[in-house]
This record gives structure tokens, C-alpha cells and sequence, in this order.
């Protein structure tokens, strides 16, 4: 089953559901979406904001799992805002389950307990997706550009 494209195609951008208004500006031009707030750059840049140190987001999880109180507060903010875009799209499409991607992903474990945690106490009647990681990795957007060219072409 494939999911509806949109009226223009750009369905399903879920990076830019707006989950903190008066967050940092995305890429876009509006405050706080979600690839603003919870994606591996995006918790680089707030570590560095808060920190002055520069840090990747793999280093701010390390750190957080080491017990260091700003990463775990920047890790934190992360995976709230990112469960609260991941419950807004499945009170949309009500998934069966949800594939977890990009560099955050990375984090394994440490991403999604605590992830799996903050989307489970916002559930209501939905039913709470399965959250997996994407096994194409970074890989995956170029294959689905591929893919969705091929589409296309027939």
C-alpha cells in the first residue's frame, strides 16, 4: 500500500510538523520543526549553543549516557520534541509502524527506549506504532529519489 502523495506531492514531510514554536529556525524559514529541534545536527548545534564545545550528536549521547547533565538535558529535549512529532503523525496515518532514521538513529538503544517511553505516554486511543531503525541508513534518500524517478518514468 502507498501512501498518498498530497495534493502537491509533499506528503508526509514530517520533518517540518511544527512541535516547538519558539524553537530554533529550520532550513525552511519556520521556527521549530521538527528537523529543527530533533535531528542529529540539530542536537549538535544546541549542544554547542549551550556548551560553547562543539559536539556531534553521537557524542552528545555518549556523554548523556556517561551521566553528563547537559547532554542528558539536550538528548532529552530531543527525543520530547521527536515523540511529540511522531504522535501528530500517527493521529494522521495511524501507522502500523514507524521507520526511524538519519544520524539520531544511529544511537541505537539509547534513542529508542527512551523514544519508545515519551510516544507510549502520549498515546491515547491511538494505537502506538512499532519504531524501527531504517536499515538503508543514510543511503536511504538516494535510493527513494531512485526509486520515486523510476516511478515516474513508467
Amino acid at each position: 500500500v502507498r501512501p498518498p502523495p498530497g495534493a502537491h506531492g509533499a506528503a508526509g514531510e514530517l520533518g517540518h510538523i511544527q512541535v516547538r514554536p519558539d524553537g530554533p529556525r529550520c532550513g525552511c524559514g519556520r521556527p521549530g520543526c521538527l528537523e529543527a529541534v530533533a535531528s542529529a545536527s540539530a542536537v549538535g548545534r544546541r549542544y554547542t549553543e549551550l556548551a560553547g564545545t562543539p559536539l556531534t550528536a553521537a557524542e552528545v549521547a555518549d556523554r548523556a549516557a556517561a551521566g553528563e547533565e547537559l547532554a542528558g538535558q539536550v538528548w532529552r529535549e530531543a527525543v520530547e520534541a521527536l515523540a511529540d512529532g511522531l504522535a501528530t503523525a500517527q493521529a494522521l496515518y495511524d501507522v502500523e509502524a514507524m521507520v526511524i532514521g538519519g544520524g539520531l538513529a544511529r544511537a541505537g538503544a539509547r534513542l529508542f527506549d527512551p523514544l519508545r517511553a515519551a510516544l507510549r505516554e502520549r498515546m491515547t486511543f491511538h494505537r502506538e506504532p512499532r519504531l524501527v531503525a531504517a536499515a538503508l541508513g543514510d543511503e536511504a534518500g538516494c535510493l527513494g529519489a531512485a526509486l520515486l524517478a523510476l516511478d515516474r518514468l513508467e
